[in-house]
């Protein structure tokens, strides 16, 4: 079953809950975790897939959310990331997620020569409140491929970056 398409904006706290609670808050920094629903379908962090998935996290950096950091797992994605404010209303952070979990699921399926659902459903998103909330989160998010043993030294992961986002 498809998701539900959210809002494309927000205007006011937005509480939702499927198997996990979301709470969007306008003007909120999100610390958001993508998990693949068949961690077998492909190794996220391997070319060209990888590439794919740092050049799609960019792509709206600066016009739709600020991207302060991210970084490409096997079998999941991190980000942290703020929504933009428009005329319209701040840009919805489930919606931001489900149009890159859909694009991106659909360039994996045509790598893959594959078909059906590629994300869970539900995306992991915690609000950062306090500037050491996001020093917590940048600090496991760069030293997580390190930690999991991909890699001996943080800095050589190909799938780590920052976007334009200068947090707080």
């Amino acid at each position: 079953m498809q998701p539900q398409r959210p809002p494309e904006f927000i205007h006011e706290v937005r509480i939702t809950r499927g198997s996990l609670p979301h709470i969007e808050e306008p003007g909120g920094t999100y610390y958001v975790t993508l998990c693949l629903e068949r961690p077998a379908v492909t190794v996220l962090s391997q070319a060209p897939s990888g590439g794919m998935l740092v050049d799609a996290i960019r792509y709206h950096d600066g016009q739709k959310y600020y991207l302060f950091d991210y970084t490409v797992m096997p079998d999941h994605v991190h980000m942290i990331l703020k929504p933009i404010q428009t005329r319209r209303g701040w840009y919805c952070l489930a919606r931001l997620l489900y149009n890159l979990k859909q694009f991106t699921a659909r360039e994996i399926n045509g790598m893959l020569d594959g078909a059906g659902h590629v994300w869970q459903a539900e995306s992991h998103d915690h609000l950062l409140r306090k500037r050491e909330d996001y020093e917590e989160k940048a600090k496991y998010l760069y030293n997580n491929p390190h930690a999991k043993g991909l890699i001996d030294d943080p800095s050589q992961w190909p799938w780590w970056g920052r976007g334009s986002g200068a947090y707080l």
